[in-house]
């Protein structure tokens, strides 16, 4: 993520008569500020360089929301009953509520620092499916009723020879 601060600015009148070497400078650099008059409110910045700026605030967003949830719910002397953002938090139990803000933080720091949020989308399905593993016990049953390697014989493939 790239910050407009050390950037390079142009007129707006040398950005008309030069356009093709400030749109490939904007690229290389990754913004040129333009000025118009005395304002110097608006950028030339990489279509990707948006997208990725917007992701980061929007995932910043979302998790800030999520915690405000959590610590308001916490003011008041209880727990977090309801979420907004994460409506399957209430199905985990206390010790993977601490566990889960523990890596959410964690993780959260990590993927702004890399620019990355596969990381996190993964956090966040694994603790869904462990939210919905409790909120379904025999999910839970049938999954560790499921045997081990021993308990099944091999079985012969029809014709494997052809394979």
């Amino acid at each position: 993520m790239k910050a407009m601060f050390g950037d390079e600015v142009v007129q707006a009148t040398e950005l008309k008569r030069n356009q093709r070497h400030w749109f490939e400078r904007a690229r290389q650099t990754g913004g040129v500020t333009i000025i118009q008059g005395r304002r110097a409110d608006l950028v030339l910045v990489p279509r990707r360089t948006v997208a990725e700026s917007m992701e980061t605030v929007q995932r910043v967003q979302q998790i800030s929301q999520f915690l405000l949830e959590w610590i308001h719910a916490g003011s008041e002397g209880g727990d977090l009953i309801d979420s907004v953002v994460f409506p399957w938090f209430t199905d985990l139990d206390q010790t993977e509520r601490q566990q889960f803000h523990a890596d959410l933080i964690k993780v959260l720091a990590m993927c702004v620092m890399q620019g990355d949020w596969t990381t996190l989308d993964e956090l966040l399905e694994d603790w869904q499916a462990t939210a919905e593993a409790n909120r379904t016990p025999d999910l839970q049953d049938t999954w560790e009723q499921r045997g081990c390697t021993e308990d099944y014989e091999p079985m012969e493939i029809p014709r494997a020879d052809n394979l």
